[in-house]
């Protein structure tokens, strides 16, 4: 739908600068666009909704932001009367603005579905039907359901995954949280870095202590073991996460946790070199073992071998196999 619209310079104390009813993006700073202004000038207008006393931003926030930080005065725009009410429809000139040349974030997905929805009235099936395909998102009334979770979740959760420090995945799984726990996560996860193939298991830790003893999902993180951890500054992020995962693991999983720790231990005592493996069958389900090495020659191999067969030859071997 195309409004009838007039262009002129607007001075920018005439625009209401607080109103973000029809704002996408997710973050308005940018250093490039605020350099191409510096150097050449506003290229393109932005987009304004006319008033009685102000004008309303439909989009070029980041084009008005740069102008601010490069203490512009006027703003060349295009101006979409004020008789032109209908809001979903001004809604979808920024939509579309957006869309034309840049991918949006998953964030600014979820801003542009909760506020289709829930600021502008438009349907459910609507949405799904036309808006999701155009975002590369599935048409299901589940995804629909997810994005608009994320939209309202907590901001240190959209803070971290803006960061780069959760998978989308994993917002996901928060988002759907109630926003106390979403909350005291947010806290804990501050001190802490999780690599994406660690998220998942971490999260999903988390879960299954919550189901399994009956407390919500950010309990574990106000555990005194798990606050000493977060609190150690002798740690890196990457080493905290990884030590809070091992906790959690050990607390879902004492008895496997406890076999895996006498294996270990037992089979130091073998005294094998590192390059031999001694590895257990997954969950010590059955009781067999299984070797791996490898030997870059017959010579290597032999050695190998022989140690294999010293180490079978000691009380060490049939203590490893107790523990399965």
């Amino acid at each position: 739908m195309l409004f009838d619209m007039i262009c002129k310079e607007i001075s920018i104390e005439e625009i209401d600068l607080t109103n973000e009813t029809f704002r996408i993006s997710e973050e308005i700073v940018s250093a490039p666009l605020r350099m191409s202004m510096r150097e050449v000038g506003q290229l393109n207008p932005v987009l304004l909704l006319e008033g009685k006393h102000t004008y309303r931003l439909i989009c070029g926030f980041r084009r008005l932001y740069a102008l601010r930080q490069l203490s512009a005065s006027h703003v060349f725009a295009r101006i979409v009367e004020e008789r032109d009410r209908d809001l979903s429809g001004i809604f979808n000139l920024a939509f579309w603005d957006n869309l034309s040349h840049r991918q949006l974030d998953p964030l600014e997905k979820a801003r542009a579905l909760y506020k289709l929805r829930n600021n502008f009235g438009v349907s459910n099936n609507v949405i799904i039907k036309n808006y999701l395909p155009l975002m590369d998102l599935s048409p299901h009334k589940q995804v629909l359901h997810i994005y608009n979770m994320m939209h309202t979740s907590n901001q240190g959760l959209r803070n971290r995954f803006k960061a780069g420090h959760l998978t989308l995945s994993s917002m996901e799984y928060l988002a759907a949280m109630p926003a106390s726990s979403q909350a005291s996560i947010a806290s804990g996860l501050e001190g802490i870095r999780l690599s994406a193939g660690l998220q998942k298991k971490f999260f999903s830790l988390l879960r299954d202590l919550a189901a399994k003893n009956g407390i919500e999902p950010e309990v574990p993180f106000k555990d005194p073991e798990v606050l000493s951890i977060l609190n150690d500054a002798g740690l890196s992020p990457f080493q905290r996460g990884e030590k809070v995962f091992a906790l959690l693991y050990r607390w879902r999983y004492p008895r496997l946790t406890q076999a895996e720790e006498r294996f270990f231990e037992r089979k130091k005592s073998l005294e094998l070199p590192g390059s031999i493996r001694i590895v257990p069958a997954p969950y010590f389900e059955v009781p067999d073992l299984r070797v791996e090495f490898n030997a870059p020659d017959a010579e290597r191999f032999r050695e190998m071998a022989a140690e294999l067969f010293e180490a079978s030859q000691t009380p060490e071997l049939d203590g490893l196999f107790k523990v399965i």
